[in-house]
């Protein structure tokens, strides 16, 4: 069975390359990148807490979808969790 890669969007390139040509110095770049992965991480953080401690099973599973959504982000996370 051959191994299936996830192919990776076009825009994330082109996201990249806007951000890196905006931002007038390197350090700029730097730190909008590290904003957006600490907001990433929040996000993450919030949707893992959501999908614990959601008092309805329907939340419960509609944060898990959307914590798992988010982490496909993330090159070494598995397509599917086991």
């Amino acid at each position: 069975m051959p191994i299936r890669t996830r192919q990776r969007p076009a825009r994330t390139a082109t996201t990249a390359a806007t951000v890196l040509l905006l931002a007038p110095t390197g350090r700029t770049a730097l730190t909008y990148a590290g904003t957006a992965l600490l907001l990433l991480l929040a996000l993450a953080a919030a949707l893992a807490l959501g999908a614990a401690y959601a008092s309805h099973p329907a939340h419960r599973t509609a944060a898990r979808h959307t914590l798992h959504l988010l982490l496909r982000l993330a090159p070494w996370y598995p397509d599917r969790p086991q």
